[in-house]
């Protein structure tokens, strides 16, 4: 009996007894980890480069706005959206928001603190801190925690391609 052989397969047992597996399921198993992993560098240099090219000055919180939370993290509790009062770079007082709203953004109208804004266009600002990487950096520990499955799959894999007693695929 001829066994046609095929490239379009995962994984086999060839006719003489080899296990190959395929660049495919080498893919399937890499591919998740390998994209969460760089969307999770490209949040975090994203905001890097904003920090980076967004000029320091001091804001006046002039109105802050408060939201019943929702969703799943933020049921029961409360967020706010502060808006920052500022002098832009031309001299001109602006004010303008960081479009965002947090749950420990609780600030008093009157209260200063150091703002970053976007030297070009009056209403990008945002508040410096940790919190503006905090994307990029949940979506790289789940690239993290999807490599170490993958590692897993990758040595449970060579294990079967070796052909340990009691291994199947």
């Amino acid at each position: 009996m001829v066994v046609p052989t095929s490239r379009t397969f995962l994984w086999r047992t060839t006719p003489d007894g080899r296990r190959e597996i395929g660049w495919r399921l080498w893919v399937l198993v890499w591919v998740a980890p390998v994209l969460f992993i760089l969307a999770g560098v490209i949040l975090v240099a994203w905001e890097g480069w904003r920090h980076m090219t967004f000029v320091p000055a001091e804001g006046e919180v002039v109105r802050v706005y408060e939201w019943e939370g929702d969703g799943m993290f933020g049921k029961g509790s409360k967020t706010y959206g502060p808006v920052f009062r500022y002098t832009w770079t031309d001299g001109a007082e602006t004010e303008a928001s960081t479009g965002m709203s947090y749950t420990d953004a609780r600030f008093a109208v009157g209260d200063r603190m150091e703002i970053r804004y976007h030297p070009n266009r009056k209403t990008d600002v945002l508040l410096p801190g940790l919190v503006n990487f905090a994307a990029g950096l949940i979506v790289m520990a789940i690239g993290a925690v999807l490599s170490v499955v993958a590692l897993l799959g990758t040595l449970r894999l060579l294990r079967w391609k070796r052909g340990t007693k009691g291994q199947t695929a």
